[in-house]
């Protein structure tokens, strides 16, 4: 009776412990949902460059995420050309007739997603489950997407800068580094500074002319940086995304006040996964998401516990 009692206390240590190691990275979220990866309607759609390997490129998996107002979750399901959404422990989809899906963001009850097959961005009503409409727009080599209004749109063209559709017409902005995060009329950027631990805060106008953008602030992280950016913003001020040279395994986020002044910071774990700008994403919701992608055991979706 002691050896079996014995044998059930290890046992259950042993089981603690491949919990907590097999959930170590969701450190400071809640799982949300998790699937697989394939053609089927509560799949998502992946290319695997090799068995096991997980995709570094573009359009391989998918596009982008975000949430809507209803709480439901869209994915761009670039390989099998359409949208998927989870709601209510269930999946739904919309076929599209675009080629290579890229990032999407929920606006004023529409969906709106980046395609390259032809360039430009489709507005998609979810209610209906149809294309509204298409708006053609040549691009280089696009990467996040924010929707400021139906007739203003800002996309990252990586190595050119931010460019700018407006009524019709799209314009990189003179100054390269703003990103697409904005906030009633003005649009956000971190630039770079020669002090490793230092970084600008700019902010531009928007405005029929083009405007030179400010020193919104400085933020300076205490440590080197090695990864910076706009992760969007919270009601009207920026929120900003970074990892340290000292926790590589660390992704900070910082909602910024006037000057720049850090109003509150959240640190998740760095999540594994496909090609995305950032394994957390500060949905159009205003809550954090992650997502954790392997190649063989599909992905999981966490909302961290700690929001703006």
């Amino acid at each position: 009776m002691e050896l079996t009692m014995q044998k059930y206390r290890s046992f259950l240590i042993i089981l603690v412990m491949m919990l907590i190691a097999g959930n170590a990275w969701a450190k400071g979220s809640s799982l949300l949902f998790k699937g697989t990866w394939g053609k089927e309607v509560n799949q998502l759609g992946i290319v695997l460059p090799s068995p096991g390997v997980l995709p570094v490129a573009m359009y391989q998996s998918i596009g982008g995420y975000d949430v809507d107002t209803e709480g439901g979750f869209w994915f761009s399901d670039s390989v099998n050309g359409m949208l998927k959404c989870y709601k209510d422990a269930g999946w739904s989809y919309i076929m599209l007739s675009y080629g290579k899906l890229g990032d999407i963001a929920c606006f004023n009850k529409k969906i709106y997603v980046l395609t390259r097959e032809p360039d430009g961005i489709a507005v998609i009503d979810p209610e209906k489950g149809k294309v509204e409409q298409h708006f053609k727009i040549a691009l280089q080599n696009p990467g996040r997407i924010k929707i400021v209004s139906p007739h203003l749109f800002l996309i990252e063209e990586r190595e050119a800068g931010l460019l700018i559709w407006k009524k019709g017409t799209a314009n990189l902005h003179p100054a390269t580094a703003l990103e697409a995060a904005a906030a009633a009329n003005r649009i956000f950027g971190v630039q770079f500074d020669f002090i490793a631990d230092l970084r600008s805060v700019i902010a531009a106008e928007i405005a029929d002319e083009v405007q030179e953008p400010e020193m919104f602030g400085l933020y300076e992280a205490g440590e080197p940086v090695i990864f910076i950016k706009t992760a969007g913003t919270h009601g009207l001020q920026p929120v900003i995304m970074f990892v340290t040279r000292s926790s590589p395994g660390e992704i900070h986020f910082v909602k910024l006040g006037e000057n720049a002044s850090p109003q509150k910071r959240i640190s998740l774990p760095v999540l594994d996964g496909p090609h995305l700008t950032a394994s957390w994403k500060l949905c159009s919701d205003g809550r954090l998401y992650g997502l954790h992608g392997s190649a063989t055991d599909g992905f999981k979706v966490y909302l961290s516990d700690d929001n703006f």
